[in-house]
């Protein structure tokens, strides 16, 4: 197989990977979850093994009942919505909080026959004493700023000074409270430029010249380390698909898996660039794309962002994302130059002529 046909048959499986998969993962959130909104508990009932608790910024509320008490969170009409006990974590059916709750904004109309006033069917959604859900009290439900924001987006500002989650539990009602800010993010410039510093080096290669007509080691391997390293350092984003927030197992699952595949055509690429055999430029330039687009263009939200739902801190999570991003630069430039260079001569000659041939 030749170099070309080694090029096109690589872009062509990046590219339908990358289409296939970056939809659903933008679909899914992964690090666009990042926000600027932190919705914050003030207080909360003092119930003996049980704590609450703010995922991604405003996104998720999460209980964990470790009691023998059962726990009811309460739905938008005064219905009963969630009931987390010893037997597990249930769902009302006849609740519209359960249809509304499954995205961020509602969107999900619930069931023209459902009886909020009825008696609740339960329906069980987990067998642990945890549980984390959309509760559209906590956060802003717009994909728009509120006024109060646009009108100053650099300044800290309080978007909801109280909200309430009411629960009932041994007979006696309560409420979770709390408060909705915005916080502004920080500019994602300096870690970009930053990152492009760390990964110019990776150029010194085009200094060298080739071993033989079809390798180019010195400059393939620099290219494949970053590469490679960039591939175990965003293993840190697949721990926070499964980890960061504590949702089913199935949607944990799927975020995961998108982040793996991305991450394997990474390490693919970083192993044929070592090799620096034929066709090791363009799966760098495969590689390369995949960290660029599934590891750091859907995490771009996290350079911008004051909260991000992640195990790490923040800094770790923002220089892996920018470096995700910036290395398409100089690996890309890698690749294209080494694929060049290594081309057959009669497809070298048919590039110059291509090159020279005046516009008509």
């Amino acid at each position: 197989m030749t170099v070309r046909r080694s090029a096109v048959l690589l872009v062509a499986v990046a590219t339908l990977l990358v289409g296939v998969l970056a939809g659903p993962a933008l679909a899914h959130g992964r690090g666009s979850d990042a926000t600027n909104f932190s919705s914050r508990i003030l207080s909360a009932p003092d119930l003996p093994g049980v704590s609450w608790r703010i995922y991604g910024g405003d996104e998720f509320l999460a209980v964990t009942n470790d009691s023998d008490i059962e726990l009811v969170v309460v739905g938008y009409n005064d219905e009963p919505y969630l009931r987390i006990g010893p037997e597990g974590v249930f769902e009302n059916r006849n609740s519209p909080a359960t249809y509304t709750n499954s995205d961020r904004y509602g969107a999900t109309a619930p069931p023209a026959d459902i009886d909020p006033d009825g008696e609740p069917v339960w329906d069980q959604v987990g067998s642990g004493s945890s549980y984390a859900w959309h509760d559209h009290r906590v956060h802003w439900m717009s994909p728009l700023l509120p006024p109060t924001v646009t009108a100053n987006e650099g300044a800290e500002t309080v978007v909801q000074e109280r909200w309430s989650v009411p629960v009932r539990a041994g007979g006696d009602s309560a409420e979770v409270v709390g408060e909705l800010r915005w916080i502004p993010g920080p500019s994602p410039w300096p870690w970009l430029v930053g990152a492009l510093v760390v990964t110019l080096p990776v150029l010194l290669g085009l200094r060298t010249e080739p071993t033989s007509e079809d390798r180019w080691p010195s400059l393939a391997r620099p290219a494949a380390v970053l590469v490679g390293l960039l591939a175990v350092a965003n293993l840190t984003h697949l721990v926070d698909d499964l980890l960061a927030v504590p949702l089913p197992l199935g949607t944990t699952l799927l975020a995961a898996s998108q982040s793996a595949l991305f991450i394997a055509l990474a390490g693919f690429g970083a192993l044929r660039g070592w090799q620096a055999r034929e066709g090791a430029f363009t799966a760098l330039g495969v590689g390369s794309a995949a960290l660029l687009i599934g590891q750091g263009l859907l995490y771009l939200a996290v350079l911008t962002s004051s909260q991000t739902a992640s195990l790490f801190p923040h800094e770790m999570a923002r220089a892996i994302v920018a470096l995700s991003i910036v290395q398409a630069l100089p690996v890309g430039l890698v690749a294209v130059i080494g694929t060049r260079r290594l081309l057959p001569p009669e497809e070298q000659a048919d590039l110059a002529a291509v090159d020279v041939e005046p516009a008509t």
